[in-house]
């Protein structure tokens, strides 16, 4: 019996380079940015912590494969900035590239979440209102962050972001979240227990509820208070227990390690000119 080796010959032609069409170079970056359905959550929680939010509700349906809906109470978007809240880096959080040198304070700065996530999702849609609104105002994005639709809407201050259907547009990128739900879900719940207990946001409450089925009651799967000092102690101590439970709580003890920061090869350089 004999055996057939099949080869395929690579062509050796030198193929033309050309610019990748734009509508092809925002869906390969937008993957790149939004990995799963834990950084997709990621973005919009610490859009929310910027804000100034003290109180985020994240609600999650199919495990994540039909939406992901994160709202606040922060600071709202001004209606003149809404249409740009999509457009790939844009951000108020940075002019130059100098503003990095005197530090930034927030968990993001550039400009590129919500654009990627309208490039990975079937539809997103944002709803905000500052104090300065009367009303609320309802906006929808389609794939390349044009938007869709505009309406006012009954809201109190603050923002929800929701994410519909994410990596609809890769069709390869879906199948693998489907087959995978499960473990990308609980993958979710460990960085939504991370921020509940993280420093920088003890000072928000966080609810989490999962939906199943289009009727399905929704489960609450994590709550937990603001901490009344952010400095850690009974404060952080609590926070354990609601997101663990009372037993883990028992178990935890304070630890108080001083970490120094390296200085870089400009600040040496810095000290040295001074001192001669």
């Amino acid at each position: 019996q004999s055996t057939h080796t099949h080869i395929r010959m690579r062509n050796t032609r030198t193929a033309t380079i050309q610019s990748i069409d734009p509508s092809s170079v925002h869906r390969i970056c937008s993957g790149q940015v939004i990995l799963d359905i834990s950084s997709c959550a990621k973005e919009l929680i610490e859009n929310s912590a910027d804000a100034g939010a003290t109180n985020v509700e994240i609600r999650v349906r199919e495990f994540g494969l039909e939406s992901v809906e994160v709202s606040d109470n922060g600071s709202g978007v001004a209606r003149e900035d809404v249409k740009m809240l999509t457009m790939k880096y844009a951000t108020s959080k940075l002019r130059t590239f100098t503003d990095l040198e005197d530090g930034v304070d927030t968990f993001g700065f550039r400009g590129e979440a919500l654009s990627s996530l309208c490039g990975t999702c079937e539809r997103l849609i944002i709803t905000t209102r500052t104090s300065s609104d009367e009303e609320g105002l309802k906006v929808t994005f389609d794939k390349n962050g044009d938007v869709e639709t505009e309406e006012i809407c009954a809201r109190s201050v603050g923002t929800t972001v929701r994410v519909e259907k994410l990596f609809h547009p890769l069709p390869v990128r879906r199948k693998q979240f489907e087959r995978n739900k499960a473990k990308e879900y609980a993958k979710l719940l460990r960085v939504l227990q991370g921020y509940a207990l993280a420093s920088e946001t003890s000072g928000c409450r966080f609810v989490a509820t999962h939906q199943q089925g289009k009727n399905g009651a929704r489960q609450t799967v994590l709550q937990c208070r603001a901490s009344v000092s952010n400095g850690g102690g009974g404060g952080f101590r609590d926070r354990v227990a609601s997101v663990f439970g009372a037993r883990t709580a028992e178990s935890v003890f304070e630890i108080d390690i001083g970490l120094e920061r390296e200085k870089s090869a400009d600040e040496i350089l810095e000290e040295e000119v001074k001192e001669e």
